[in-house]
């Protein structure tokens, strides 16, 4: 199986969770204390350090991948343990949750490393997406290198199912739910992907998805406060 940094690819897209997680994160002071978990190829990190953040910190469980991202963070280890004592504002959750045998336990130790006020970013890949749903209606349901149907992923979500985590924890206010779309520049030639035809179907594509977000959103967001 390949390396996380690799596997995991950098999304910046209109519409992608990286590209909501970025803009979601514009205006942090530079002080700002951020812990990357599940940091992959680095490039969200990358991406604060440009900004001109400094106090951002990993957790990679992938030994190669985080050999690739420790000079972009200014500490990386394999277990959240190693953080254990320090708060702070913002964490990143991209992509991680579906990876644990327990979510909501792993959910609450994060939060009880928020400083007071700090906040959450979460995307969780929606499993009633019309994609899934269509090959269940064939009686198809085949694990993939990535996706939606990640042959890692312990757990699936819909968006009653993301509410009820966070519902399970009490020191968390009420999140600020959005959506995703798919990817598919990774299956286009630039040619056709990076244009202004594109990018207006991809508006309509996004404006869907959050009215419809149970059939057309491709991974649930949120952003969520500690109180």
């Amino acid at each position: 199986m390949k390396a996380a940094h690799i596997r995991y690819q950098y999304k910046p897209f209109y519409g992608s969770s990286h590209w909501w997680a970025l803009r979601r994160c514009e205006g942090l002071p530079p002080s700002t204390r951020v812990l990357d978990v599940g940091s992959g190829s680095g490039a969200i990190g990358q991406a604060l350090k440009e900004r001109g953040l400094c106090e951002i910190y990993a957790v990679e469980t992938d030994a190669a991948a985080r050999e690739h991202v420790k000079n972009i963070y200014k500490a990386t280890a394999s277990d959240v343990s190693t953080f254990t004592g320090q708060t702070f504002d913002l964490i990143l959750l991209l992509d991680v949750l579906e990876h644990m045998t327990d979510p909501f336990e792993y959910l609450a130790k994060m939060v009880s490393m928020l400083s007071p006020g700090g906040k959450v970013l979460i995307s969780l890949p929606n499993v009633a997406h019309w994609s899934v749903r269509g090959l269940l209606f064939f009686g198809i349901f085949d694990y993939h290198d990535r996706g939606i149907t990640d042959r890692t992923h312990y757990q699936f979500f819909t968006r009653k199912r993301v509410r009820e985590l966070l519902r399970a924890q009490p020191a968390m206010e009420q999140g600020v739910f959005d959506s995703s779309i798919e990817p598919v520049e990774f299956l286009l030639p630039d040619a056709l992907s990076n244009n202004p035809i594109f990018r207006a179907i991809s508006s309509v594509r996004l404006a869907i998805a959050r009215v419809l977000p149970g059939l057309f959103a491709f991974q649930h967001l949120v952003s969520a406060e500690r109180s």
